[in-house]
Formats: structure tokens, sequence, C-alpha cells
């Protein structure tokens, strides 16, 4: 009977005849159990759509951040019923109450003794300084020349004063023109001669490697279109079409691509991998939409010390299966994908690590639904949070992260397992809280690694941080416009990952990667070229001695 949907009134007319129907022939068991069990259907439709509805709203209007602070946490204890049987954290004791101010001496107006020592002032931030990789533009300003004289001579310099502004000159795309010498003999007027010009990134095209970094470094580290950038271009007296900018990109693609695979190497031969993907729309004319989901998987090897980015033409688990075939690790960190499972169920297969920041969504979504009983879970969430947040804070190493872990993180780990187990047998399945705590029941095993390894981190949120240019991009760009663009994007967005996660500007390594490899690098040498190394080459190089600086630059430099 509760299996009935009621949509409309003939349902409603219909289920009031058999209900009557029962009552006259003396089943009122059944009516009130038919009757209940049609409520609670009802209740829980209403729980789930406002759910959602205060998701949608939430994603409109609010903050996207999942913090909660404790005074908002103190609110949903406060709606816990006296017998729940899940108690919240004990609250710590206030601190104490700070000591009144003396009383004023008569005669002093309460101003402070003879001789006292004034209160300290609080230093407040300074200007700070500009960045030494800034370009410095010096002017000399002379003194007016009626200024010039004093008592019948040229006053003496003395030092300069310095004043700093910073300037800003838009991006500008000039021609470059290399006129090679000729030469031949004047003799015989034979055996010519003409001077090597500088290779090109891209055999018969325009592009020098300061404009392929530019494209590059715009459309995946600033997420602007082609086709926005061409207008920028044509403001700067350089009109170039997208299409045209869509070549060379393509193409810039296409030649680091042996970085790429050499990236990709490197990170499937780490001891930790962590991966996710997000989507990217890429237009197919075979869809009915003409725009299907694509995926871009990000994997960063040993908590982002080395990463690449994949393609995938859709979310079928073969993909990462294929690409996790190389995996020469021990520990595979994600969130709970199904598409991963196959791979853990190989033999000698590496260990699966959860994501704590996939759990504990879930219940903050319960919170945001009304239910206060996932309060309770989110705070000790907290507790355990904050128990990493200090041993970074402190800078410790593994062995000592590790001592703090089984010291007050696993007594957190063992009651949070309590309470969400006490929660299993309460919560509706299908409510917000009820797939929160399906989700934490079934991942975990994985949720705990982390406690007897201090090199798998807490959570997957290193990934997901390395994804926000993408999501980013794909409000901008909207989609690619095939699967070789999308694959190309990946390709191309690996080096700026790569570059975010050791310090190298993005557009300099671009610049001189692009002209390096246009002057046929060997390849044997290609990992000399991987953003890591060419960040220490570069380092080294600066801390050359440099040649002797003139004695009036110094006196500039040191005043600046």
């Amino acid at each position: 009977m509760a299996q009935r949907v009621l949509g409309s009134t003939a349902d409603l007319l219909g289920l009031r005849a058999q209900l009557e129907t029962l009552v006259a022939a003396g089943e009122h068991a059944q009516v009130i159990a038919t009757l209940f069990e049609i409520l609670e259907r009802v209740m829980r439709d209403h729980s789930d759509l406002a759910a959602r509805y205060t998701t949608m709203l939430r994603g409109m209007y609010r903050s996207k951040s999942e913090r909660i602070s404790a005074a908002q946490l103190a609110l949903f204890f406060a709606q816990l019923p006296a017998n729940e049987p899940i108690k919240p954290p004990d609250e710590p004791e206030p601190p104490p109450a700070p000591e009144p101010p003396p009383e004023p001496v008569d005669g002093n107006d309460g101003k402070p003794p003879a001789g006292s020592q004034k209160p300290a002032k609080p230093k407040h931030g300074g200007r700070k300084p500009l960045p030494p990789s800034m370009r410095r533009e010096i002017v000399k300003v002379p003194v007016p020349e009626d200024e010039l004289r004093c008592c019948d001579a040229e006053k003496k310099l003395i030092g300069t004063r310095v004043r700093i502004t910073i300037e800003y000159r838009p991006g500008e795309a000039y021609a470059r023109e290399e006129h090679a010498e000729v030469r031949a003999c004047a003799i015989c007027e034979s055996n010519v001669t003409t001077a090597p010009t500088t290779a090109p990134p891209i055999e018969g095209a325009r592009p020098g490697p300061g404009m392929l970094a530019q494209i590059v470094t715009s459309k995946n580290s600033d997420a602007v279109p082609l086709e926005r950038q061409s207008k920028i271009l044509a403001r700067g007296g350089a009109p170039i079409a997208p299409s045209t900018l869509g070549d060379w990109y393509a193409r810039a693609a296409d030649l680091v691509e042996p970085l790429w695979r050499a990236l990709r190497d490197d990170t499937l031969a780490r001891y930790l991998l962590s991966l996710d993907d997000t989507g990217l729309p890429v237009r197919d004319a075979a869809h009915a939409r003409g725009i299907k989901r694509g995926h871009i998987w990000t994997y960063l090897g040993d908590r982002g010390e080395v990463a690449f980015c994949e393609y995938t033409p859709d979310w079928k688990g073969t993909w990462p299966q294929t690409t996790l075939a190389d995996f020469r690790g021990q520990v595979i960190q994600s969130d709970g994908y199904a598409g991963l499972a196959p791979i853990f169920a190989r033999p000698n297969a590496p260990r699966r690590a959860g994501c704590m920041d996939h759990a504990r969504r879930p219940f903050v979504k319960a919170l945001d639904a009304g239910d206060a009983r996932a309060a309770v879970v989110v705070s000790v969430l907290s507790e355990i949070y904050a128990v990493e947040a200090q041993a970074r804070a402190d800078g410790v190493d593994f062995n000592e992260l590790h001592r703090r872990r089984q010291r007050d993180s696993r007594p957190l780990v063992d009651r949070l397992h309590l309470i969400i187990g006490d929660l299993a047998g309460r919560a509706t399945p299908k409510s917000p809280l009820g797939k929160a705590v399906t989700y934490a029941v079934n991942q975990w095993s994985t949720l705990i690694v982390f406690l007897d390894d201090p090199r798998v981190p807490l959570s997957n949120a290193h990934v997901e941080r390395q994804q926000r240019r993408t999501a980013i991009g794909r409000k901008n760009f909207l989609f690619a416009g095939s699967d070789d663009g999308a694959r190309r994007f990946a390709i191309l967005h690996t080096l700026i990952v790569n570059c975010d996660l050791v310090g190298a500007p993005p557009f300099e390594y671009l610049r001189d990667i692009f002209q390096r490899l246009a002057d046929d690098w060997p390849m044997a040498r290609i990992r000399e070229l991987l953003p890591a190394a060419w960040l220490a080459d570069q380092r080294r190089q600066q801390q050359q001695p440099d040649r002797a600086a003139d004695p009036v630059d110094d006196v500039v430099a040191a005043a600046a």
C-alpha cells in the first residue's frame, strides 16, 4: 500500500477508498501501519528535498568554506535532546578573567607614577620591501641649476634620497627581426656564408618562446581563454586570431610532451600517490547536447613533490586502472571512487588510503540540513584536524608526527568510531546524516591508514587545491574543443602544476625551456628541464659571484 506514488488527486481518492474498505473490514492495525509508512516516506522525501534546497542556496549565496566555528557547534549541541546517547565533547574551562586595573592614586588622576616606564606600543607591520626579481628603472634626478651653487662653489654630492614608485606598462607583443648577414668571397664570388638565426620553437610559425610562454601561462595558470587573449593582444597592437593562438597552443603541447612523460614516470615511482579528478566539458558532435563531460585527473607524488595531469573522455575506472598499473609505490590515496577497487584486488596490491575531507563533507551537509546529531562528529573531526595543524606549525619530522598521531589522534579516532557506529543504527539511511554515516562506515579502513603511516596525509586536499585552476578555467573557457585539445591541456597543465609545487615562476620557466627545446635539446638530458631541476639550476647561477658593480650603482642600490 505504501508503495503507491501519491502524485495526483486521483491517487489520494483511491488510497482513501482502500483505507475505508480496510476500516469497514475491521483491519484497524493495517490502516495505522499503512498511514505510518506513508508518513515516514513523505518525511524522508521532505528531508531530502530540504537538504538539496539548502545545498543549492548555500552554493548560490554562501561561502563554500566548510569551516564551522565553535559557536555554531554550540548552537547545534543545544538542540540535542537531554537523553541523546552521544554526548558533545566537554567544553574547555574558560580562561581566568583579567585582573581589574589598579585604583587611581589620589593626586595623580590615574597617571602612572613618575619614573615608571610607559607600556610599549604595539608594532604595526611596515611596508613590505619590493621583491628583488622586480625590474628596476633608475632615474637620476639632479638638483636644479639655480640651487646647485653656494658660496661661489658647486655643492658637494653627499648622497641620494630614493623615492620608489610602482609603475605598470601593459604587456607588449613586438616583432623581433633578425637580419642575418650573408657573405661571399669578393674574389671568386662564391663560398656564400649565412649567419645562423635563432631556431624557432615551432618550425614554420612566428611565435617566439616568450609568446608561447605567455599563451600557456595565461590559459593554464590564469584561466584566460584564447579568444580573450586575442583581444588583449589586439589592444597592444598585435592582432592575432584566436584560431592561430589555438594552433600555437597545440604545437606547444606537442613540444613539451617528453617533459610530461618524464614527470609521469617520476610521479608513479613515488612511495605515496594521491589522486582526484574534476570534470571538463568537451565538444563532441556525437553527443546529444553537443558537449560531453570529460575528466582531468591530477596525480601527486609524496604529498606534492611531483605531479602530472591526464585527460580521460569519461569516468570509467579503466582509465585510472591503466595508469596505475605502472605505479611502483606502496600507498594510493583517493576518495571512495569505486573505479579504483580492481587495483587493490590484484596480488601484491598497494595499500589504499582514504580522504578525511570526503568523510567530513557529508556531515557538514547534514548540519546544513538541520540535523544537530552531526555536530558531535564534526566537533571530534575538528580536534583531529587540530593535531595535524599543530604538527605542521611545529615543523615536525615523520617520527614525531607518528608519535603525536598515536598519542593524540588515535583516542579521537576511536571515539569517532563509536559515535558513527551509534548513529549507524539510528539515522535514516537516505537522509543526509544517513548518507554521511554510510560513507564513513564503508571507507573506515582507508580513513585510519594515516594513523600508522606518517607519510600519508590526513586528507586529499593537496590534490583538490591543484584542481582549482581547472575549475576556474572551466567557467571561463566553458569547454575544450576536442579530446585532443583536452589531452594537450592536461600536458601543459602538468608543467604549471609542477611550477606551483616547487615555486618556479611559470612564465620564465616556459620561455626558457621552449627556447632550449627549439635548440635541439638532447632527449637524454630531458630531466634537466623539469621544473624542480630547472629552478635548482637557476638558483645556482644566481649564487655565483657577480662582476664588480659600479660604485655609483652601489650607492643607489643601498639607498633603495
